[in-house]
């Protein structure tokens, strides 16, 4: 008997497309840390990819601080530094708002 197929909201969806855009981690292994099959997960991201104009680009990192650095120069790479770490502190919140959701959408299936 075949099984009825899982559905899944729009907000699901787009979250777990969003883990696929960050870049730091396969699609593959998006859809595992999920539940998703990684074929559903690439069909939603890339039916996304197909309604945008252009593509996000990864975070860039912070090279290691120059031996003659002035303290203005100091302060601004500092400042840099910490606006790209605030960054991937909220990516990381967003991560784990997301994997709560999945897990409570799994376990209503599951009932």
């Amino acid at each position: 008997m075949r099984a009825t197929p899982k559905t899944y909201t729009d907000e699901f969806r787009s979250d777990a497309v969003a883990l696929c855009l960050r870049g730091d981690r396969s699609l593959k292994q998006v859809a595992a840390d999920i539940g998703v099959n990684h074929w559903t997960l690439r069909d939603w991201y890339n039916r996304e990819e197909m309604t945008k104009s252009s593509k996000k680009k990864r975070p860039s990192t912070v090279a290691s601080p120059p031996p003659n650095e002035t303290a203005e120069e100091k302060v601004k790479r500092l400042e840099r530094e910490m606006a790209r770490l605030q960054k991937e502190n909220d990516q990381l919140r967003m991560d784990r708002e997301i994997l709560k959701k999945a897990a409570a959408f799994f376990a209503k299936e599951s009932e």
